[in-house]
């Protein structure tokens, strides 16, 4: 008896050594055939490799559309055709479906160089205690999207989220009048609108792809301090404005870039 039950003791677990050696390294299936059960994940390192491409891919296509007049009168030629503070237009033409205004200063809101580029449609996005500055310009009210300081904007084409823009050693934007930066993020790419501002707590705390900075001093931060705010943001791209013409010299750029790891786009004059 004790015989038998070693011999069915033995058949059993060479049974089990069957099954168990069977199923390695494959499984089987319902057919019998050896399914491959190798982890077939890409490497981490590999999949960051491919998302930073990606990333890198969508900044580069954005910049690719991104134009600065002249000041910071800026364009964005997506799908949808954006300007910021359009100023010294040449010429006319009325293709823009959204006007952002950061404030209210003749270089940033040009009545003039507006009329050139608006349609009977374009909506207008502005700090709000502007907006019978636009109401002026017999822009309907459902065609005015008034914003404040950390205010948030969705739409089918892009969101925003706002950025206080005021100086702290000056007294030509002072942050009481709500004046705007404008965070706006594209196809997933984060652009930076600074409008005119000093180096303040809330632009050092933006997380942007682009930063798009003004570097003539005088009415905002200096060329060095621009640079020092890019250090602190650390986007892929950066991009100067607001030097070379009304304030500020071409020469700023140079004291701007100088330094830089990311890219920087240079105006020309």
């Amino acid at each position: 008896m004790k015989t038998r039950l070693t011999a069915a003791l033995a058949a059993l677990l060479a049974a089990v050594l069957f099954v168990l050696a069977s199923c390695a390294p494959g499984e089987k299936n319902n057919g019998g055939t050896a399914m491959d059960t190798t982890n077939n994940t890409v490497p981490a390192d590999t999949a960051a490799e491919n998302i930073a491409t990606d990333a890198s891919a969508e900044i580069d296509a954005l910049l690719s559309r991104i134009t600065v007049n002249e000041q910071s009168s800026i364009r964005i030629g997506t799908d949808k055709v954006i300007y910021f503070d359009p100023f010294r237009i040449k010429d006319a033409p009325h293709d823009a479906d959204y006007i952002f205004i950061t404030h209210a200063h003749y270089d940033h809101f040009s009545p003039e160089d507006i009329a050139k580029v608006r349609k009977a449609d374009t909506a207008f996005i502005c700090p709000e205690s502007m907006q019978d500055d636009i109401k002026g310009l017999d822009v309907t009210v459902g065609n005015i999207i008034p914003l404040i300081p950390g205010g948030t904007l969705a739409t089918p084409d892009f969101e925003v989220l706002t950025v206080p823009a005021y100086n702290t050693n000056k007294k030509y934007h002072p942050k009481a009048n709500g004046w705007l930066g404008y965070i706006i993020t594209i196809d997933g790419v984060r652009l930076y609108v600074a409008g005119d501002t000093d180096v303040t707590d809330e632009a050092k705390a933006v997380e942007c792809d682009i930063a798009m900075l003004p570097i003539g001093g005088t009415y905002t931060m200096t060329a060095q301090e621009a640079k020092e705010l890019v250090k602190i943001l650390s986007p892929a791209a950066a991009i100067p404005t607001h030097y070379g013409t009304v304030v500020g010299k071409p020469s700023d750029y140079d004291t701007f870039a100088d330094g830089l790891d990311c890219a920087v786009e240079k105006l020309v004059f």
